[in-house]
């Protein structure tokens, strides 16, 4: 059988980690728990996942 090599690629988006700080800050500011809802779909348009 032949052998196969695949490589995974995940790429974030330049914003992503100033946006995860800025709800950090939030979440410390405010003494509240972020929407996971939404922070998980941001996160999901931020991350890029490539397989070669």
């Amino acid at each position: 059988m032949a052998r196969m090599t695949v490589t995974i690629v995940c790429r974030q988006s330049w914003w992503l980690k100033y946006y995860l700080a800025g709800v950090l800050a939030m979440t410390h500011i405010t003494g509240r728990e972020p929407d996971l809802g939404r922070v998980f779909r941001w996160i999901e348009r931020g991350i890029r996942v490539e397989v070669r």
